[in-house]
């Protein structure tokens, strides 16, 4: 990781936010003038996306705060809180638009100038294109919401481009709404998706890989090592992993030998890309006491763990 990757992805995010803020007035603008519910629908949308992208700004630059005695793990999961506030601001916006777009194809309407929908569907894509372009160059699971935001605003626009011009060609109004409808149920899938990978890390969900199964039979290997159990794995915002651990030495150690048994751990666990060790070493015969303290059946795969 660059140092300088932190200011990149501030500024990249400050950028998307001027974009959108100044292109939705635009458009609620572009809306009243044209009569058309696919280009208002559209400015809920990117009012929506406006605020979730100031959210995520506020929360990635806290998020990059160092760890305090408040927080002790540090702030990094409060850039998730922005993906999970974005995630529910964009379906609640998505089933608003669904809901209009109900109403619309029971009462259709023809639009008041549908000419300069053709005008304002080509700035669109041409301002989405670049903020999207301008986005998607970001690693956050933040910053892939937003992107993916900014992404489904350039469909919605090519989507109302072609609309546009098939309304001013044929005259179907009913193509405005069939659009805003099918783009608002595909929005919400897709953020469910997001949404899911967000509330898996709050529920302390053990990371994908490597699995609890590859960390123990890696550490079983050091000499002397007898048991690893007692194994409480997590994750802070998706991408670092913590661990804390009991390892079962055999008895009649040299202190010199636990150091270097201890030091051996942790090479091992920083190979498997896990820097975040708790490692509590216990003795054959001496083992801590307490139902908590029994081996996690890996199999099952069932994790409970406390802070």
């Amino acid at each position: 990781m660059s140092k300088n990757r932190p200011m990149k992805s501030e500024k990249r995010m400050f950028l998307s936010f001027i974009l959108n803020f100044i292109f939705t007035v635009f458009e609620f603008f572009g809306g009243l003038i044209t009569g058309s519910i696919a280009l208002l629908s559209d400015a809920v949308h990117d009012l929506g996306d406006s605020i979730s992208i100031g959210v995520a700004i506020i929360l990635e630059k806290k998020s990059k705060q160092k760890p305090d005695y408040k927080y002790t793990y540090g702030y990094y999961r409060f850039s998730l809180l922005g993906g999970l506030i974005s995630s529910i601001i964009l379906i609640v916006g998505s089933t608003l638009i669904i809901y209009r777009a109900i109403e619309r194809l029971f009462n259709p309407q023809d639009l008041m100038n549908p000419e300069l929908l053709i005008v304002f569907a080509v700035i669109g894509v041409i301002v989405n294109g670049l903020a999207a372009f301008n986005a998607s160059k970001g690693h956050s699971i933040n910053e892939k919401v937003i992107s993916l935001h900014l992404l489904e605003d350039v469909f919605g626009w090519v989507a109302l481009l072609i609309a546009a011009l098939l309304i001013n060609i044929f005259n179907i109004p009913i193509i405005d709404t069939i659009l805003s409808l099918l783009f608002s149920i595909y929005i919400i899938i897709h953020v469910a998706r997001n949404l899911k990978s967000i509330l898996e890390v709050f529920l302390e969900k053990a990371p994908k890989s490597p699995k609890i199964s590859q960390i123990k039979n890696s550490l079983v290997q050091i000499d002397d090592v007898v048991d690893i159990h007692h194994v409480h794995y997590w994750t802070l915002e998706g991408s670092i992993p913590i661990i804390t651990l009991h390892v079962t030495l055999k008895s009649g150690q040299e202190d010199q030998s636990i150091i270097k048994i201890q030091r051996e751990i942790h090479y091992k666990l920083h190979d498997l890309g896990i820097d975040h060790a708790t490692i509590q070493i216990e003795f054959e015969g001496l083992e801590c006491v307490g139902e908590d303290c029994s081996n996690i059946n890996v199999e099952n795969n069932h994790h409970h763990h406390h802070h």
